[in-house]
């Protein structure tokens, strides 16, 4: 079968992640000009937009030069951003980004003349710029840039959520930062420099903070090497992560002895679910319905805590006289569900509805505040502590106990009262586990049926 080429990207060329005009030299243009097959111009943009806009303008210049060359009207070329003109859009990016503009091309590039052309006009633009411009260019050419060079563009294009970009920022800033104290460059970074860096950064750390720099770690290098920005030594996939895969050091599971306590995150235990839904909130009055409302939609629902926060009251509806509430957004595909309303919460979620219009916060509360889920985060372990809901162990970041382990006390209540791990998961908006064929691939979402009697076998202590 025939593919059909893209008429409206014609005339482009996408190399790293920067469009470029390439366009043939007619035969009876180039007897009079001499020179290259062809023009080649970096339109200096990502954007699929402005590059055909700046096609658009290249290709009248170039259909009416074309024209008086041939008829004799004029004997060359003169085209910004091609030639000894280049320094019209250069001017729009630093000399470093212009270097790696030139080598993602260089790179990209499979044709003789197309690579003389590029490094032809590499040379020219170096020549023009003073030494500590033309150093930064030469060295952005052959990959000594900084480790962060990168980092924004990346995590414009991995459209993160705000917290984890800021997280991924400040993780791969940290490694940047320790490079530059060595003197090392991008380019420079191999096994045994990120073997080093974790030697004396992430093995004293908890294995899920040590987890979290790992992983921040590996997906900005997946990125690097997709773009050609790095290059995986031979056998190496570009998506495996290199230097970075397999830098955690297995810790084997030590024999347990009596009166040992496990360090992980948990549930809470009844207790003190009773002690915060009973104990009178200690800080400003005015914060503690909002409080205990979205604690108890958590514990009831196995929702997340930003989920509930920035609930919209057009996200909550009713279906034949039942609530529900319907997630649109979320940390992953699976969080985007309908979680019905388990009856003990049904007046509460009634009472805020009324009077509000549908993009107004069920949890009104915490409209004003800028991120309305950090706010209640710090509130609510204020709260947790002062009522004496913590667990610390020592060499541990943070208490085993937080708003979490309402979530993780209503997955395990659901449990108990039978309910089946697939119905749960679909409430919780946990990911279908593919290697279950049955479960994983073929059954679609649990009937609301099943998730109201799951919700529902949940109960207060």
């Amino acid at each position: 079968m025939a593919v059909k080429s893209n008429r409206s990207e014609r005339l482009l060329s996408l190399r790293g992640n920067v469009w470029w005009y390439r366009q043939g030299i007619p035969q009876a243009v180039r007897k009079v000009t001499g020179g290259p097959k062809f023009i080649l111009i970096n339109l200096r943009t990502s954007d699929i937009a402005e590059a055909k806009r700046r096609r658009d303008e290249i290709e009248r210049a170039t259909s009416a030069q074309f024209d008086e060359i041939k008829t004799s009207r004029r004997l060359s070329l003169a085209l910004d951003g091609w030639g000894d003109s280049s320094g019209v859009r250069s001017a729009a990016l630093s000399p470093a980004d212009r270097g790696t503009v030139t080598r993602a091309a260089l790179d990209a590039s499979e044709d003789t003349d197309e690579r003389h052309l590029i490094i032809t006009a590499a040379e020219a633009e170096a020549e023009a710029m003073r030494p500590a411009q033309r150093k930064a260019f030469e060295d952005a050419m052959a990959g000594k840039v900084e480790v962060e060079h990168h980092l924004e563009t990346y995590l414009t294009l991995a459209e993160l959520a705000p917290k984890t970009t800021n997280e991924r920022r400040g993780i791969i800033m940290m490694f940047a930062r320790w490079c530059r104290e060595k003197g090392k460059t991008l380019d420079r970074v191999d096994r045994r420099l990120a073997g080093q860096y974790a030697a004396e950064f992430l093995d004293g750390k908890h294995h899920v903070t040590q987890g979290k720099h790992l992983s921040a770690l590996r997906q900005y290098w997946i990125y690097l090497a997709r773009r050609g920005h790095v290059t995986p030594p031979a056998g190496e996939a570009v998506n495996s992560g290199w230097p970075w895969n397999d830098q955690a050091i297995e810790k084997k599971g030590k024999r347990v002895e009596r009166g040992a306590q496990s360090a992980e995150e948990r549930p809470f235990t009844d207790d003190e679910v009773k002690t915060l839904i009973t104990a009178e909130y200690p800080f400003k009055a005015a914060d503690a319905q909002v409080m205990k409302d979205v604690l108890l939609t958590s514990l009831l629902s196995g929702m997340r805590q930003a989920e509930i926060v920035t609930l919209w009251v057009q996200e909550v509806v009713e279906e034949g006289g039942e609530l529900f509430f319907d997630i649109q957004h979320g940390k992953t595909a699976a969080a985007a569900r309908k979680v019905p309303v388990h009856s003990a919460l049904a007046a509460m979620v009634r009472k805020r509805l009324a009077g509000k219009g549908p993009q107004d916060m069920l949890f009104d509360e915490l409209a004003s505040a800028s991120n309305p889920s950090d706010t209640f985060g710090k509130r609510f372990k204020r709260w947790r502590e002062a009522v004496g809901v913590a667990d610390s162990r020592e060499g541990v970041r943070r208490s085993l106990v937080n708003f979490h382990s309402a979530r993780r006390w209503f997955t395990t209540k659901a449990r108990h009262a039978g309910q089946s791990k697939e119905t749960i998961a679909d409430v919780i908006g946990h990911r279908p586990d593919k290697q279950d064929v049955t479960f994983g691939v073929y059954a679609r979402q649990a009937s609301q049926g099943q998730k109201r009697a799951c919700v529902e076998a949940v109960t207060l202590p």
